[in-house]
């Protein structure tokens, strides 16, 4: 499972939740996205002030969510045979079910074959 970065917005809304000023969501989806990655395939470093991915190509409901740690909580997206076929994949992001971003991340760029399942399983930390 890879750890994903929460973003500063996101911990201004728990911040704003914390203050009675605003509710939070519960995570609700991940994207998937092709803007993740340099030229030479590796991840570019995964951007805190981010407000989205750089391109998102599908956004699905979450297949799980988890709290295996007392202060964490996983949330896993699959991408399907017929999702995204031959296209590379590079970043993943968690939305809430208000469609706020939680957190992202970027990883080494991966071209998603029509015969692949694949799934990316994000880890927030609070």
């Amino acid at each position: 499972m890879a750890e994903g970065v929460v973003v500063v917005s996101f911990r201004q809304k728990i911040a704003d939740y914390l203050a009675g000023k605003a509710g939070l969501g519960k995570i609700k989806y991940m994207a998937f996205g092709d803007g993740g990655h340099n030229a030479d395939l590796s991840p570019k470093p995964t951007n805190e002030n981010a407000t989205g991915l750089v391109n998102e190509l599908l956004r699905k409901e979450l297949e799980e969510v988890t709290q295996e740690e007392v202060l964490s909580v996983t949330g896993k997206g699959i991408l399907e045979t017929t999702d995204c076929v031959n296209k590379v994949i590079s970043e993943a992001a968690i939305y809430d079910e208000n469609n706020n971003l939680v957190c992202i991340k970027n990883f080494s760029a991966k071209k998603k074959e029509a015969d692949e399942t694949y799934a990316v399983s994000l880890v927030l930390r609070v």
